[in-house]
């Protein structure tokens, strides 16, 4: 059966329908725009934000500039979404619509997740380095205080700034290795000034040296040995745990040790008096013992050679030690240490003595051995 040929007279009609059917459709289409973005209907009547628990609501929907009685339609997500990536407490905001009147702000709120101390104030970041506030007083913050750190700019909202970028991202990526961790909430230190020992003192007090850390692999083996020991241990302000070497060593500061480092808190510092200055054994009462035989052999020379052989005796302990550095103290003044963490105290009072502070206890131990020997053949 042949298909009927259409004529010119049928196109034509057909054609005509086919432009009064597009134009119906423009005209219908303009309408239909005139009313979503020009009728009260869409008028924003209700914003909400989720996610915020740091920040208030009414802050992060004026940041975002979003105003009630706007048309949903007119508005501009991707404005809105750059201006509040922008509030250094927001790390990324989604911009949602709810027909015909509602707008949902959806964010994700950075963390205060560590304290940089800096001479003028503290720098509250994310553990990525991304700055959050400037701030004098952290006694309501539970995050780790970092000392060590020279900072050179800290701008709200960005990456903060130091002299030497390679240390500063190095520093945070050892420190990222404990954020993932089950102690990150028992951190209260970490000493990074010293490049060549890692330090991090506990909310407990106790003082935890690690060294030269050669890679992050290195530091993760680290980390994992200490989650071995610190369960098995008892931690208090007179406890250390040394991991500068493949084994690790646990022991307890004496009570006069402990009263020379509260007497340098009170001289005005809040850094540690030296590197790791512990070269006792990995056993509390060992390193009494041990302390204590030190005291016996000095007693027998003079006062002028206690000072070598109190170096000797130290150099021949079990526990190896770290040499002692001026780099890895936080300096402070008066004015640092009330404005320091409330918690930081106990933690100071762990930290280690110079070995010439050191030599010069001994050396007074040694005399105060030999007057009392002396007193008793009297």
């Amino acid at each position: 059966m042949q298909r009927k040929r259409e004529t010119s007279s049928e196109r034509y009609k057909r054609r005509i329908k086919q432009r009064r059917i597009f134009v119906l459709s423009v005209f219908a289409a303009v309408v239909l725009l005139c009313i979503c973005l020009f009728t009260p209907i869409f008028g924003i009547t209700q914003i909400s934000v989720t996610g915020n628990t740091l920040l208030a609501a009414e802050d992060v929907i004026a940041a975002s500039g979003i105003e009630k009685g706007e048309n949903v339609f007119r508005i501009s997500r991707k404005k809105a979404e750059k201006a509040l990536a922008s509030v250094a407490y927001i790390e990324s905001a989604k911009i949602k619509r709810k027909f015909p009147a509602k707008i949902v702000i959806e964010i994700d709120e950075a963390k205060q997740d560590i304290i940089i101390d800096t001479p003028q104030e503290f720098v509250v970041t994310t553990v990525a380095g991304r700055v959050l506030e400037k701030t004098d007083d952290v006694t309501s913050l539970t995050a780790p205080i970092i000392y060590g750190i020279e900072v050179t700019k800290s701008e709200p909202a960005k990456k903060i700034e130091t002299s030497d970028d390679e240390i500063l991202n190095m520093n945070l990526e050892r420190i990222g290795c404990f954020y993932e961790t089950d102690y990150w909430g028992d951190i209260d230190e970490f000493r990074v000034s010293d490049v060549s020992n890692f330090i991090m003192i506990m909310k407990s007090g106790m003082k935890v040296t690690f060294g030269s850390i050669d890679s992050t692999e290195s530091l993760q083996r680290k980390i994992k040995m200490m989650a071995q020991i610190l369960p098995q241990v008892q931690q208090t302000e007179k406890s250390y745990l040394d991991l500068t070497t493949d084994k690790g060593y646990f022991g307890e500061y004496t009570d006069a040790e402990l009263e020379e480092m509260r007497k340098w808190e009170e001289s005005g510092n809040t850094g540690i008096i030296g590197g790791d200055d512990k070269t006792s054994g990995n056993q509390t009462d060992d390193s009494s013992d041990a302390k204590k035989s030190d005291s016996d052999d000095n007693s027998k020379n003079d006062e002028d050679s206690s000072s070598e052989s109190s170096q000797k005796t130290s150099g021949s302990s079990a526990k190896p030690s770290s040499k002692p550095s001026k780099s890895s103290e936080p300096e402070g003044d008066d004015e640092d240490s009330v404005r320091k963490k409330t918690s930081a105290s106990p933690s100071a009072s762990a930290s280690a003595k110079a070995n010439s502070d050191q030599t010069k206890e001994d050396a007074k131990a040694s005399a105060s051995s030999k007057a009392k020997k002396e007193s008793g053949v009297d």
